[in-house]
C-alpha cells in the first residue's frame, strides 16, 4: 500500500485508496490529488497476483479498516471484488470507466497473443502498443492530438516493470462477471466515465449504475476511456461530491458491519416481492436496524415504522431483520399463534438442538405446543439479536432470550412443583424471503431442573434411556483434530469464517485460550469491570470469575478441540460492537467437576457466546451451553458399555 506523502490524514478524514488501471499508476490520479486538498490518499498495488480476486484479498491485507474505494478501468473491476469481500469495510465506491462483465471467452486467445507480442520487445514495444495502437481508443475525438496526453499514458506504461501487460491481462480475462453481485454493494457509490468511452461504453456505466443501490452517475462530455486526465475538473467536482455522501454516512454512524440490499426510487418507497409498493425511510442504513438492549417490546414491535431495511418476500409487518426475529416470536410463543410456524419455517427446516435434532416442520410445531401446555405462563424475553445478511443472499440472526415461568402442569419434569425458574437461550437461525431454513438452538436446560427441584441425574437417566431404546448411540471419536499427530495445537487461528478484522480478532483470542491453552490471555482482553453470564444463570465478575469459569468447562474435557461455527457483529449503541459465536466443543469426560466423578466416555458441546467488545476489552461476556446434555450423552454412553 503506497501512501501519497502530500496528503496525509486530517482530523480522522476517511482515507480513500485508489486502485489504477493497466499499465497506469499514481500519476493518473494526480489532477485528482491536487483537488482534493486534505483528504488521505493510497494507492494499491496492482501488481501482486494474476486474479481479480487474489488482487482483492492482497491489497484488503494492507489497507486501513474502513476506507472509501476508487477503480479506474481494471481497478474497477477489482474494486468491485473488494466491495463484494468486505463490505464492512468499504464504506464507498467509486468506478470510473469500469466494466462490470466478463470478457467472452472466445476473445481471450487474441487478447494474450496481443499482448505477449507486445511484451516481445520488452519497454519499447509496450510503449508502440500504448501509444500507437491503442491510443485512438483511449481518448476523445477531441483529444486525439493532445501529445503531451498521449506521453504521460506511455510513460506510464513503459515505467511499469517487465511482464505487468500479460499479469494484467490475465487479471482482466479471468474476472467472473460482478453484475449479479451489484445489489449488494449498497454504500455510496459513484459511477463516472467518458461519454466518448469507446473501451468501457456509456452504456456498461449505466448498466453499473443501475445495478448499484445508490449510485450516482455521471458521464463527462468530450471525454474517452481517460476521463480523469481528459477532464479532470468534472472528475474532481464529482468524485468530491462523493466523498462528501461517504464522509457524512460515516459520520452519521450510518455504515455499520454490513451493507444492506436497499432499492428505493424517487417516491421514497421500495416493492415488495408482489410488486407492493412499502413505506420506506430514506437514508437508513444498518444503525438504524432496530437494536433490543436498551427497547421496552411496544418499541422493539412498532405498529407505524417505515422499513429500514429491503425486506423482499417478507410479510408487511417487519421492517427489519431484528423487527422480524423479535415480533414472529412473540406471536408464536406468546400469542400461542403456533401455526405461523407454518409460514415461518420451510416444510424441511432442520433444528440443531442441544438434546436431539428436529428435521421437519411438524416435529417443530409439536414441541412448541408441548412446551407451551407444560410451562403456561412462560415468557421468552429478548435480551440482543445479532445479526448479518441482506434479502438477496438471506440473513443469519443470533437472538438470546431470557426465559422465566413457573413449573404448574405435569409433563417431561414430573409433578408440578409450582416453582419458578429462569433460563438462558440462544436461537441462530438463517432465514430466506420470510422463513427460517436452519436453526441452532442453544438452551440452558440444566439450570431450570435444579431451580424447580427436579433430580437432574435421574432426569438425564430418562431421556437417555429412550433415545437407547430408540437406538441412539453416542460415537467415540477419538481423533478430534486438535493435536496433528504429535505435533501441538496449530499455532494460528483459522479465521476465514470472519467477516472483518475485529470478527478475526475474537476467533484468535478463543484459539489461544480454548486450543492453545494459553489462559492468561484472559488477563490481556477482559476489562477489570467485566461481567460473564453463564449457564445456571450465574451472574459473576471481574477477570479471576471468568477465568475460572472458563478453566472449569475444559477441566471437564481436557481433551477437547474448540471449533467457532459461525461469527457475526454489529455496532452496539452503547458503544463498541458485540459479537456472536457459535461453536462446538469435542473431547471425553476426563475431568471431575459437576457431572460427576470421570467416566471417560466421549462428550460433545454446542454452545454459543455473545461478547460486547468496548476499547479492545471485552466488558461482558454471554455464554450459553447445556450441562444436562452432556449428563444426558455420559447416561446413553454408560447403557451402551452395559448392553
Amino acid at each position: 500500500m503506497k501512501a501519497d506523502t502530500q496528503h496525509r490524514p486530517e482530523g480522522g478524514i476517511l482515507p480513500l485508496l485508489i486502485l489504477p488501471g493497466t499499465l497506469c499508476d499514481g500519476r493518473m490520479f494526480a489532477p485528482l490529488a491536487e483537488r482534493l486538498p486534505g483528504r488521505p490518499l493510497l494507492f494499491g498495488d496492482m501488481l501482486g497476483s494474476d486474479s481479480a480476486k487474489g488482487l482483492a484479498e492482497r491489497i484488503l491485507s494492507a489497507a486501513p479498516p474502513r476506507f472509501a474505494l476508487l477503480g479506474f478501468s481494471l481497478g474497477g473491476l477489482v474494486a468491485m471484488e473488494m466491495a463484494a469481500t468486505a463490505p464492512d469495510r468499504v464504506m464507498g465506491l467509486a468506478l470510473i470507466d469500469a466494466n462490470g462483465g466478463d470478457i467472452p471467452a472466445e476473445q481471450h486467445a487474441d487478447r494474450r497473443a496481443a499482448a505477449a507480442n507486445a511484451a516481445a520487445n520488452a519497454a519499447a514495444s509496450i510503449a508502440d502498443h500504448v501509444g500507437v495502437t491503442l491510443w485512438p481508443s483511449y481518448v476523445a475525438e477531441s483529444r486525439q492530438g493532445d501529445e503531451e496526453l498521449r506521453a504521460l499514458i506511455v510513460a506510464m506504461a513503459r515505467d511499469c516493470p517487465p511482464g505487468t501487460l500479460a499479469r494484467q491481462i490475465e487479471v482482466a480475462l479471468t474476472r467472473g462477471d460482478n453484475r449479479p453481485r451489484l445489489p449488494r454493494m449498497a454504500m455510496p457509490a459513484l459511477v463516472l466515465g467518458g461519454a466518448e468511452d469507446r473501451v468501457c461504453t456509456p452504456d456498461m456505466q449505466r448498466e453499473l449504475a443501475a445495478g448499484l443501490p445508490d449510485a450516482e452517475l455521471v458521464l463527462v462530455p468530450g471525454a474517452g476511456h481517460f476521463a480523469p486526465l481528459e477532464d479532470p475538473d468534472a472528475t474532481a467536482a464529482a468524485v468530491a461530491r462523493w466523498l462528501k455522501r461517504v464522509d457524512g454516512g460515516v459520520d452519521r454512524g450510518t455504515l455499520s458491519s454490513d451493507h444492506i440490499h436497499q432499492r428505493t426510487n424517487r417516491g421514497g418507497t421500495m416493492t415488495d416481492s408482489n410488486g407492493k409498493g412499502v413505506k420506506v425511510a430514506s437514508g437508513k442504513a444498518d444503525s438504524d436496524v432496530l437494536h433490543v438492549e436498551r427497547r421496552d417490546f411496544t418499541q422493539l414491535v412498532p405498529t407505524d415504522r417505515p422499513r429500514v431495511q429491503s425486506m423482499k418476500g417478507f410479510d408487511d409487518c417487519y421492517t427489519d431483520i431484528v423487527d422480524y426475529i423479535i415480533r414472529c416470536t412473540h406471536k408464536i410463543w406468546d400469542e400461542r399463534d403456533v401455526g405461523l410456524i407454518y409460514t415461518h419455517y420451510t416444510h424441511n427446516c432442520v433444528a440443531y438442538t442441544t438434546l436431539g435434532t428436529m428435521y421437519d416442520r411438524e416435529t417443530h410445531i409439536r414441541d412448541t405446543i408441548q412446551r407451551l401446555v407444560e410451562f403456561p405462563d412462560r415468557r421468552g424475553m429478548a435480551q440482543q439479536v445479532l445479526w448479518r445478511g441482506n434479502d438477496v443472499d438471506g440473513f443469519y440472526t443470533s437472538h438470546m432470550t431470557h426465559g422465566l415461568g413457573r413449573h404448574t402442569e405435569f409433563g417431561s419434569w414430573g409433578k408440578p412443583t409450582g416453582r419458578t425458574f429462569c433460563t438462558r437461550t440462544v436461537a441462530d437461525c438463517m432465514i430466506l424471503e420470510n422463513k427460517i431454513y436452519k436453526e441452532w438452538i442453544v438452551r440452558d436446560n440444566m439450570g431450570p431442573l435444579i431451580q424447580v427441584g427436579v433430580d437432574p441425574h435421574a432426569y438425564a437417566e430418562g431421556i437417555a434411556r429412550k433415545k437407547f431404546d430408540n437406538g441412539e448411540t453416542v460415537l467415540d471419536l477419538s481423533e478430534n483434530r486438535r493435536l496433528l499427530g504429535q505435533y501441538p495445537p496449530e499455532s494460528e487461528a483459522d479465521v476465514s469464517i470472519a467477516h472483518n478484522d475485529g470478527e478475526a480478532e475474537v476467533l484468535r483470542w478463543l484459539h489461544h485460550i480454548y486450543n492453545k491453552r494459553l489462559f492468561g490471555k484472559i488477563h490481556e482482553i477482559y476489562a477489570p469491570n467485566c461481567q460473564w453470564h453463564g449457564p445456571l444463570m450465574r451472574e459473576l465478575y471481574g477477570i479471576a470469575a471468568v477465568l475460572q469459569q472458563t478453566m472449569r468447562l475444559v477441566a471437564l474435557m481436557p481433551d477437547c478441540s474448540f471449533v467457532p461455527q459461525h461469527i457475526c457483529s454489529n455496532e452496539s449503541e452503547e458503544g463498541g460492537v458485540k459479537y456472536a459465536v457459535r461453536w462446538l466443543m469435542d473431547g471425553h469426560h476426563l475431568g471431575y467437576g459437576s457431572l460427576g466423578a470421570p467416566t471417560g466416555h466421549h462428550l460433545s458441546v454446542m454452545g454459543v457466546t455473545h461478547f460486547h467488545v468496548k476499547d479492545g476489552k471485552i466488558v461482558d461476556e454471554w455464554v450459553v451451553y447445556d450441562e444436562l446434555s452432556m449428563l444426558v450423552q455420559i447416561k446413553l454412553a454408560e447403557m451402551q458399555a452395559a448392553a
